[in-house]
This record gives C-alpha cells, sequence and structure tokens, in this order.
C-alpha cells in the first residue's frame, strides 16, 4: 500500500490516485500470470521492483526504481530481499483465476 497503490490502485487494476497524472497507464497488476504464460514472473517482478523496467514492454518509466528507496529505509541487504519477495508473494497471491 506504501509504495505501489498509488498508482496501481489498492485493487492492484492500475487506478489509484496518481494513475491519471502518468503518461502510460499504471498496469493491471493481478494478470501478471496471465501475461507470462499463466505462471507468476517472481524474477522479472523482483527485478522491475528492484532495478527497474528490463524491457520496454513493461511501460513507461514513470515507475519508480524501489531498491535504492528500499536500501534508504533499511540497509541490511537480506531484509531488502525480503521485502521484495513478501511483495512478489502477495501480487501473485492476487491474481485472476
Amino acid at each position: 500500500m506504501a509504495y505501489c497503490a498509488s498508482c496501481h490502485g489498492e485493487n492492484l487494476k492500475g487506478i489509484g490516485p496518481a494513475a491519471g497524472a502518468l503518461k502510460t497507464a499504471p498496469p493491471d497488476l493481478t494478470t501478471l500470470a496471465k501475461r507470462h504464460d499463466g505462471k507468476f514472473p517472481y524474477e522479472y517482478v523482483a527485478g522491475v521492483v528492484r532495478f527497474g523496467k528490463p524491457i520496454s514492454a513493461h511501460g513507461s518509466p514513470d515507475m519508480p526504481i524501489w531498491g535504492p528507496i528500499f536500501s534508504m529505509v533499511d540497509f541490511n541487504e537480506v531484509n531488502i530481499r525480503q521485502r521484495i519477495k513478501n511483495l512478489c508473494e502477495f501480487l501473485a497471491s492476487q491474481q485472476q483465476k
């Protein structure tokens, strides 16, 4: 909620309060598995969160790279990786059937 909902929305469908201010609409995060052959893309999501979009298919560069921000919140690499893992597990649990 603290990092993603402003753009992706509380329901993760890409309609958060800041979404209208972006050049490219945030993607619906409940369809990540659907868009990746039915399997939740853990490595892809972790990479986008930590390092930014690896390919242009992610969309606009409007999405912040959260890795440096997480590093400022907590300098412990293990904690940063756990935070990203928790986020990925949450997103995986919210995928459309």
